[in-house]
């Protein structure tokens, strides 16, 4: 059994592919498999999967039918063996020592989370000035620690969020999975992750290069231009009321309900966008009324059957309390 299992989802990335294996190869750490999880590309990274797991016998290759990226972890999930997980993108790269800091960050902690820092780098991975993520310094955190820390953070939030660049104790995947046909994924299981973890330990060692490139979702626009925001906003939203937290709970909620508002920003051109849309606004007036239940209060109610008549009726409500 090999102490980490470092899960590499394969999709369309010729040019990247070879150094992101090569930097995972050349690690000082060399406990670990590799699991090359094609997912159904259609160029020529599939042969080149083949021809790495020839070259190492470290390294395992599953071809399956194109699934997303999601469903390409969780396939590397399943098929793990290491006592621990890490992901990794396979436009990305390691450093060299990251793997050997992450393994000794865990045993001097016992940690089951170890969060690595990360660089943003362009297509020639030349390192980009932002964001700046030299703010981050070692130290071990518990969960509500992690969560305070995200919330007063701007764009250096994503160190916190991502999935990749951490070290993942395997177990705390016995039933967790990437949810699959989602955008933002990382940020969907988070809250889920987050919660069984004692320890977390944080590296300001910055192992993790993260390639900007176009073409990929980090290159298509904001967050706020896709539903998929305020849904896992919408499930943060559960999450923190569960804790008790019912202010965050709430302001994580309006969150949502602003960005919804925000109509012009979404691709509404299919009938079941359109639908996806509407059963959102429906999601926010009942998290009110779940909120309203839980605090006894008569104005989350009101907003909750305002909300049910339509947004546009809500933001005119909002508008009057505000005086405009």
């Amino acid at each position: 059994m090999p102490a980490i299992s470092v899960i590499i989802p394969v999709y369309r990335v010729e040019r990247y592919l070879d150094a992101c294996v090569s930097s995972v190869l050349a690690q000082t750490f060399g406990d670990f498999e590799i699991i090359l999880v094609d997912d159904g590309s259609p160029d020529g990274c599939p042969a080149l999967c083949d021809a790495w797991a020839r070259k190492d016998p470290r390294i395992r290759v599953i071809h399956r039918e194109n699934g997303g990226l999601s469903a390409a972890r969780n396939t590397g999930i399943e098929a793990a063996k290491g006592q621990f997980l890490t992901f990794v993108d396979s436009d990305d790269l390691l450093e060299p020592d990251t793997l050997r800091r992450a393994w000794e960050a865990q045993r001097q902690y016992s940690a089951e989370l170890v969060i690595i820092n990360l660089v943003y780098v362009d297509d020639d991975n030349v390192p980009l000035e932002r964001p700046d993520f030299t703010i981050f310094q070692d130290e071990v955190l518990d969960e509500a620690e992690v969560w305070r820390r995200y919330f007063a953070l701007g764009e250096q939030k994503v160190y916190y969020a991502i999935a990749c660049s951490k070290l993942i104790r395997a177990e705390l995947f016995r039933t967790l999975r990437f949810r699959e046909g989602k955008r933002y994924e990382d940020q969907f299981l988070m809250p889920r992750l987050l919660a069984q973890c004692g320890r977390i330990a944080c590296l300001a060692y910055p192992g993790y290069r993260y390639v900007q490139r176009g073409g990929s979702i980090m290159a298509q626009g904001s967050s706020r231009n896709y539903l998929d925001r305020s849904e896992f906003l919408l499930e943060w939203c559960d999450y923190f009321a569960g804790k008790g937290d019912l202010l965050r709970a709430e302001g994580l909620l309006n969150d949502a309900i602003q960005n919804l508002s925000e109509k012009e920003r979404f691709d509404l051109s299919t009938p079941q966008q359109r639908a996806r849309y509407r059963a959102d606004c429906r999601a926010c007036a009942d998290a009110y009324m779940r909120l309203a239940r839980r605090t006894g209060q008569n104005t989350m109610r009101l907003r909750a059957a305002l909300l049910r008549l339509g947004l546009p009726v809500y933001q005119k409500f909002l508008q009057s309390k505000n005086g405009r």
